[in-house]
């Protein structure tokens, strides 16, 4: 009995057992339970998909009502957007996020409590009857409720049998690592690491507006996120150069010569400002340099307002100096935005979504999209089947489908492949590596690629003379301490 009382046992149940979206895992010990992050899966090709595996993944959270904290690491939909999913299925419990977390993951529920919105009246329309969305935005406001709020690097007791640390991921702007202290009896803890997103160190001095990585190096269990750790998508600090200067010759090509447009699709969350950021540097102290920056996202504009009031001291100043240049216009209307788009000026836009499945940059694009003297420059992966992939690598096809309509497929297509801000795999086999561990748990990536990286990471332990087991996560996978 006394053994069964010590075990604490870990399972990863979300979509990143299998993929790299929808990150969850539960831990149980002594009759209790709780959850790291509850995020949600993107990586299915139409709505009615993402829909069906999000219901699947909400399922496997067994006694929601007895669940006590979910802890999150940081604030990307695939990290925290089925948290207010689950308040609305019973949830009575606490969300932990580490501190001023809580102004951005309101606007993240609230614009995911949209999308879902959205796309359970698409779905309903198809299937001829009514589907009810995820959640809404009576259910955001509810789980707000329930946000508490810690600071890093301080060990917090939450209670008697349960203590955490957040330390900085370096990933974007309040990303932590959390370490779980878990004490089943008053002489015996258990610690678990859990990584959420790790930043990317070779893009590190341009991400200003995120707090540094710091290392840990001892934990009795790893739960270690190896999103970029396939081989073929390596990249080093030249090509991060390369790629910035990319962004001004083809700024200069097409706007300044050419008097056109350059769309960049986006990410809302710390894309926008750390391509802000870029552009300010490259363009900023050119007083000849008249070309608009145009912000034209709802959710982008509400979140660089949270960055101005989160950021503190020499950081703060930069980023409201960038803000202040006189180039950016942000547009916040609908109204404004189809004016903007029906203007073929030359001009910068910064749009999102960053895979072109839904909001402005949709329509950018199918304004773009036709002109032979356009450009559209990606800065971000995209997912198999989403607009922005089908743009990527349908260069031969003469037109391309925009909401039901066939756009003309002319305009010019520059990829850039440097700009993730998670960090790569030569980062990944040294730090999962240096750490003390009696077992890493790998998760977020493709299966294929994580066993490929499980056994170089297993040669490396080995190279250092280490015993560390090394397993990536599948489904159903339990995990005992």
């Amino acid at each position: 009995m006394a053994k069964n009382k010590d075990k604490v046992t870990v399972e990863v149940i979300g979509g990143n057992c299998e993929d790299v979206t929808g990150s969850c895992t539960q831990i149980s010990f002594n009759k209790r339970t709780v959850l790291f992050e509850c995020g949600m899966i993107q990586s299915g090709h139409t709505p009615l998909e993402n829909y069906q595996l999000n219901k699947r993944m909400l399922a496997n959270i067994k006694h929601k009502n007895k669940i006590e904290y979910v802890f999150i690491g940081h604030c990307h939909a695939d990290h925290i957007a089925l948290i207010p999913a689950l308040y609305k299925n019973g949830f009575k419990g606490i969300t932990i996020a580490p501190e001023k977390s809580t102004i951005i993951l309101r606007e993240m529920w609230l614009d995911s409590a949209h999308i879902n919105q959205r796309d359970a009246e698409l779905i309903s329309l198809k299937k001829e009857k009514s589907i009810e969305p995820l959640y809404d935005e009576t259910d955001v406001e509810t789980a707000l409720r329930y946000v508490k709020e810690y600071k890093s690097k301080e060990l917090i007791k939450i209670d008697d049998e349960i203590s955490i640390r957040y330390i900085p991921a370096g990933h974007i702007l309040l990303s932590m690592q959390m370490e779980l202290y878990v004490s089943p009896r008053s002489n015996l803890t258990k610690k678990i690491l859990f990584t959420s997103d790790l930043g990317n160190d070779l893009t590190k001095d341009k991400q200003i507006f995120v707090e540094k990585f710091e290392p840990i190096y001892k934990s009795n269990l790893v739960i270690g996120e190896c999103t970029y750790a396939a081989k073929n998508r390596g990249m080093n600090q030249k090509d991060v150069e390369t790629d910035v200067q990319k962004i001004k010759t083809v700024i200069e090509q097409y706007c300044i010569s050419n008097h056109r447009r350059v769309l960049i699709p986006t990410f809302s969350l710390h894309r926008t400002p750390y391509l802000l950021w870029i552009l300010y540097n490259l363009f900023g102290n050119d007083e000849s340099f008249k070309i608009p920056i145009i912000i034209d996202s709802p959710l982008s504009n509400r979140l660089l307002d949270c960055y101005s009031s989160i950021l503190e001291d020499e950081t703060k100043n930069k980023f409201d100096e960038m803000m202040s240049w006189k180039n950016i216009k942000r547009i916040i209307t609908p109204e404004d935005s189809k004016a903007a788009i029906a203007d073929i000026g030359p001009k910068v836009i910064i749009s999102s979504s960053g895979m072109l499945t839904a909001g402005r940059s949709v329509k950018w694009t199918a304004s773009i999209l036709p002109s032979y003297e356009d450009c559209i420059l990606f800065i971000g992966y995209c997912t198999d089947g989403s607009l922005g992939d089908k743009i990527k690598h349908g260069r031969t096809q003469k037109t391309i489908n925009i909401n039901g309509r066939p756009i003309k497929n002319r305009c010019n297509i520059i990829d850039l492949k440097s700009f993730s801000s998670h960090a790569q795999r030569a980062f990944l086999l040294k730090y999962y590596s240096d750490i003390h561990a009696e077992k890493i748990c790998l998760v977020h990536s493709d299966a294929n690629d994580r066993l490929e990286f499980a056994e170089d990471l297993r040669q490396e332990i080995k190279n250092k003379s280490r015993t560390t087991k090394v397993v990536p996560a599948t489904k159903g996978m339990v995990i005992n301490l």
